[in-house]
C-alpha cells in the first residue's frame, strides 16, 4: 500500500458508509484547491464540509454532498474513505441527454459511478499546476489500485468522461497528457520484457600456419597458455609442454606436445 489511511467519521454528507456493489473503474479527479495538501482535505471532507451542509440543511437550503477515496500530493497521499465505501465524487449532473437524462459517459458504471467505481483527487499548487512529483505518486498508487482490483490502464477514466465536468483540468485540457499517464501506469502493471542476449562467443583464434611445439617464443604460444588456464610469457617451456600433453590425453590425442592443425582446432572449438 502506497498512500495511509485516515478515515473520516461516517456521516451522511461525505461518507455514507454505503458498500460499494463493485470496483469497475477508478475515476481521476484533480481537487481545483490550489494550494490545498492532501492533509488539509482530510479536514476539509471529515470535519468542515459536514458541518457546512448540515447548517444549509437546518437552514432549508441544498446541502453539499462531497468526497473521494484517496487525496495525493507532491509529498503523500491518504485515504479519507475504506475502499469497499461510496464516496460521493462521480455523480454530478454536469450535461444532459437530448431526452434531458444526465449525461453518463461511461455504460458500465451509469447511472451511478459512485457505485461502481475508486476516486483518486490530485491536490493542485498554488500556481494551479499539478506537480510532476503529484503525478508520478498518483502513477504508483493507481498502478496499486489496479492491481488490487484487477483492472487495467483502461480502466482509469476522468472525472469529464463520466459528466463531462472539466476535471481533472490539465487533462481534459491536453488529453495526452491523459493517454500518457495512462501509459505510465501500464508499464508499471505490465513491465516491458528486456531480451538477455548471451554474448556472442569470440571468433577462436585461427591456425598460425606451422606446428607450434616446445622452445618456441611468440604469442601464439601466448594464446595456448591462455586457453590452458597458466601463466603467459608466450614460452613454450617445460610447464607449458606439461600442460599441453595432459591437455593432449584428455581430449583423446597422440600427447606429442605439439600443436599441429588437428590439436589447434580441439584447444580452440
Amino acid at each position: 500500500m502506497t498512500w495511509r489511511n485516515e478515515f473520516i467519521p461516517k456521516n451522511k454528507y461525505t461518507r455514507p458508509g454505503t458498500l460499494l456493489k463493485d470496483v469497475k473503474k477508478i475515476v481521476l479527479h484533480w481537487t481545483a484547491n490550489f494550494g490545498a495538501s492532501a492533509k488539509k482535505h482530510v479536514t476539509y471532507f471529515g470535519v468542515t464540509l459536514p458541518a457546512q451542509s448540515k447548517l444549509l440543511e437546518q437552514q432549508g437550503k441544498k446541502y453539499t454532498s462531497a468526497s473521494a477515496h484517496i487525496f495525493g500530493d507532491r509529498n503523500e497521499s491518504v485515504c479519507i474513505i475504506p475502499l469497499n465505501e461510496v464516496a460521493y465524487h462521480a455523480n454530478d449532473v454536469q450535461k444532459h441527454n437530448d431526452d434531458g437524462s444526465a449525461y453518463r459517459g461511461i455504460k458500465e458504471i451509469a447511472p451511478n459511478a459512485n457505485l461502481h467505481t475508486l476516486s483518486y483527487e490530485m491536490c493542485v499548487e498554488k500556481d494551479g499546476t499539478i506537480h510532476q512529483d503529484t503525478i508520478e505518486k498518483t502513477i504508483s498508487d493507481i498502478a496499486a489500485l489496479c492491481k488490487t482490483y484487477k483492472l487495467t490502464e483502461k480502466d482509469i477514466v476522468r472525472h469529464y468522461d463520466v459528466t463531462h465536468k472539466p476535471c481533472p483540468g490539465p487533462f481534459v485540457k491536453d488529453p495526452v497528457k491523459f493517454e500518457d499517464f495512462k501509459k505510465q501506469v501500464g508499464l508499471i502493471l505490465n513491465p516491458p520484457k528486456v531480451e538477455i542476449k548471451p554474448a556472442a562467443k569470440p571468433k577462436p583464434p585461427a591456425y598460425p600456419g606451422k606446428v607450434i611445439k616446445k622452445g618456441d617464443k611468440n604469442k601464439y604460444v601466448g594464446l595456448i597458455q591462455k586457453e590452458l588456464g597458466i601463466r603467459v610469457d608466450n614460452d613454450f617451456g617445460p610447464i607449458t609442454d606439461k600442460a599441453f600433453k595432459e591437455f593432449q590425453k584428455e581430449t583423446g590425442l597422440s600427447a606429442d606436445g605439439k600443436a599441429g592443425p588437428l590439436t589447434w582446432n580441439k584447444l580452440f572449438n
